[in-house]
């Protein structure tokens, strides 16, 4: 096992892109067999890859991420010192590592304040994928932590319009178990369009909206983007207003 774990840490430090994902796909199939027969013993590969598993979260090639993410969710139950490398992580919160290690810890369902701060920055990522993978794990999460919930919010109001229009969509479906009806009205005068329309479209999920709220979103058939104005009527005829 020692030259097999010597040769995927070789591969995963490798310069070429394809070889990293090959090694890290190579990590993810050895500890599933190793899991099929039976293992039990998980130390040498903790300490032969642990920070190189947690280097991958970083790595420009999404298939070393989400290898390396799930060895990673499955060896934290192995050992304890993956949770600890995981949260170290998490700083700065703007990267790659940080939010793909935020992602590990959410589906872990760890909660913390760095865990969030991590998710909120990946709502704002240049990357669609990382975007609504934020937005999902924070779903999850806040349904047993309103803190998260207070961290979706705060995003709501982030300089960056992806980020606040991810906040939209995530607190759309929120609003199952949290009041989130004036954070989302709030945006409907957002100067992005996008934003606009997504708050439109996030109301519209919530099973209570009033009244001033309905008016407001039918207030937005006027709206000088013809996508903003399409969603508004849509959802105000929905709701009889």
């Amino acid at each position: 096992m020692e030259a097999l774990l010597a040769q995927i840490l070789v591969g995963l430090a490798s310069p070429d892109g394809e070889r990293r994902v090959q090694a890290a796909r190579e990590l993810e199939a050895l500890l599933s067999a190793r899991l099929d027969e039976g293992e039990t013993e998980w130390t040498p590969v903790i300490d032969a890859l642990l920070p190189s598993m947690v280097a991958g979260l970083g790595d420009p090639e999404k298939g070393v991420q989400v290898h390396c993410a799930n060895c990673l969710e499955f060896l934290a139950y192995q050992s304890g010192a993956v949770v600890p490398a995981l949260r170290a992580a998490l700083k700065p919160p703007d990267g790659r590592q940080a939010w793909t290690a935020a992602f590990v810890l959410a589906r872990l369902g760890l909660w913390s304040d760095e865990v969030g701060e991590a998710l909120s920055a990946a709502m704002g990522a240049p990357d669609r994928d990382t975007r609504w993978a934020a937005a999902g794990f924070a779903l999850g999460l806040g349904r047993a932590h309103p803190e998260c919930v207070a961290m979706v919010r705060r995003t709501l109001r982030a300089p960056v319009p992806n980020a606040r229009k991810m906040a939209a969509y995530c607190l759309g479906a929120m609003g199952e178990y949290a009041d989130v009806a004036a954070d989302l009205a709030d945006r409907l005068a957002d100067p992005d369009r996008d934003v606009r329309r997504a708050a439109v479209l996030a109301l519209n999920r919530l099973p209570h909206v009033d009244a001033a709220i309905r008016q407001a979103v039918a207030r937005l058939r006027q709206d000088p983007d013809e996508f903003v104005r399409r969603a508004a009527d849509a959802v105000a005829a929905r709701w009889g207003v």
